[in-house]
């Protein structure tokens, strides 16, 4: 009975422990939240990370940086939130890749307790905080606009290559570009979804679709508009592909977002304008907006982070588009 004794002492005192050190650790640990993007597999999401990483380290949070490799892995986003859920964090600031379908999901972590800002992409219903985001539908009309422009009085037939369907943002900028190029009196030839959400699946629909619109080895298109980074570097590779097979091409070109690559093609002319969002500013607003929320501050229900055209010619002469497209003084 003594070593009973003992052992249910020994019992009481590791419990007591054990709730001291979990009171102790309530108190001194910073705010925990999981920051979830479309994708882990592409240069957008590298720079909104970065901005998202400088954000939680000024505010003193610790970030859970988790998401799906590709953006068509909406099961796998799915059980991301449901683990963070199950983490109990303070707070999830995500980008959802399908409004509809992942409505219900943010609302269960709302019930959990846990508020959720969305960015980069809209989700349908109201339990999100804030909504953090490129305007899409008018960086689509800015880049229909901007493609009137270049083809003047001739008109004639756009191209558009979307991205994967149900994806807010890239749907929003399609549907923004479409209306304001019909109103402007261009014809849309096609507007095809890529065959996935890679590079390589969106040139294969690209150069599958170029071929249609090519005669007398000439291709009979006047103007392309590409919804993302992806579906710009896959239309701009199956561009170069039917250049070096003869095929005549004056096309106008019109993609959405940056990368190196796409900076490069635009220096060079083999792009004629990128609309340009701003990823890192989209990271850290996404994270400042959520942390505000934890700490009792009223925040904005919807943030614009911002959209411009970007030219050669601004290139040369903008330092401070130089600077968001991540070129040196």
């Amino acid at each position: 009975m003594r070593g009973m004794g003992k052992i249910a002492a020994v019992v009481v005192t590791l419990a007591g422990l054990s709730l001291s050190s979990e009171g102790c650790r309530r108190q001194s640990d910073k705010l925990v939240i999981a920051v979830i993007p479309k994708s882990t597999g592409a240069e957008f999401w590298e720079t909104v990370k970065e901005g998202a990483e400088e954000a939680a380290q000024a505010l003193n949070v610790e970030m859970k940086w988790e998401g799906p490799l590709t953006e068509t892995e909406l099961a796998e986003q799915n059980k991301i939130i449901e683990n963070m859920i199950s983490l109990q964090v303070d707070g999830i600031a995500l980008a959802p890749l399908n409004r509809a379908a992942q409505r219900r999901t943010v609302e269960n972590a709302v019930k959990a307790g846990i508020p959720v800002v969305i960015f980069d992409s809209e989700i349908d219903g109201n339990a999100h905080v804030s909504f953090v985001a490129t305007n899409n539908n008018q960086g689509g009309v800015l880049a229909a606009r901007h493609m009137a422009e270049l083809l003047g009085d001739k008109k004639g037939r756009v191209l558009v290559l979307r991205f994967v369907q149900g994806t807010g943002s890239t749907e929003a900028r399609a549907a923004g570009f479409i209306a304001a190029a019909k109103e402007a009196g261009l014809e849309i030839a096609d507007d095809p979804y890529p065959e996935d959400a890679t590079v390589a699946g969106c040139k294969k629909t690209a150069a599958n679709t170029l071929e249609q619109f090519v005669e007398n080895n000439e291709l009979k298109l006047d103007g392309i508009f590409a919804c993302n980074d992806r579906s710009t570097l896959g239309m701009l590779a199956a561009l170069e592909d039917l250049r070096k097979s003869g095929v005549k091409v004056e096309t106008r070109f019109i993609g959405f977002d940056f990368t190196p690559r796409l900076v490069e093609a635009l220096q060079n002319g083999a792009v004629h304008a990128l609309v340009a969002q701003n990823p890192r500013k989209m990271g850290r607003l996404a994270v400042e907006t959520l942390v505000a929320h934890l700490r009792g501050e009223k925040v904005e229900p919807l943030i614009d982070t911002g959209v411009v055209v970007v030219t050669r010619e601004k290139l040369a002469s903008d330092a401070e588009v130089r600077r968001l497209v991540g070129l040196k003084e």
